[in-house]
């Protein structure tokens, strides 16, 4: 189960040190992911590019939506917009799909931060199930 003490912990830690997200994601035990207000990643720690199968460069500036089934993207696409717009928090489990097309069960945290950048980012935690 993720730690939301921790997940807050390191979105306190990106929040007053915004130049080092890579450095501060990097130390987490968790995968991480950021994504920008269009979905795109931003950052990617590597324990996220170890769950999924792929590099850094595979994932940065792409969507997110190419780990998550096709009957799940739109709704999830929806979701992260509607995260964007109301900075809610939220904890969940979603099924995605790594680099090699399997299927994983994932629980995930997210966390709003507007510091990088000046800009809304959603900061995603992710903890694999099976």
């Amino acid at each position: 189960m993720i730690n939301l003490f921790k997940t807050k912990k390191i979105k306190e830690a990106i929040d007053s040190n915004p130049t080092n997200v890579q450095e501060i994601i990097n130390a987490s035990e968790y995968a991480i992911c950021i994504t920008n207000a269009e979905g795109l990643f931003a950052f990617v720690n590597d324990n996220y590019c170890q769950t999924y199968g792929y590099s850094r460069e595979e994932l940065i500036g792409n969507h997110f939506s190419m780990v998550v089934p096709d009957n799940t993207k739109a709704i999830l696409n929806k979701l992260h917009d509607e995260y964007i717009e109301k900075q809610q928090e939220i904890s969940n489990t979603w099924e995605v799909v790594n680099k090699k097309g399997e299927l994983m069960k994932i629980n995930v945290d997210a966390r709003f931060t507007d510091k990088i950048g000046n800009q809304p980012h959603k900061i995603t935690y992710v903890e694999r199930m099976n």
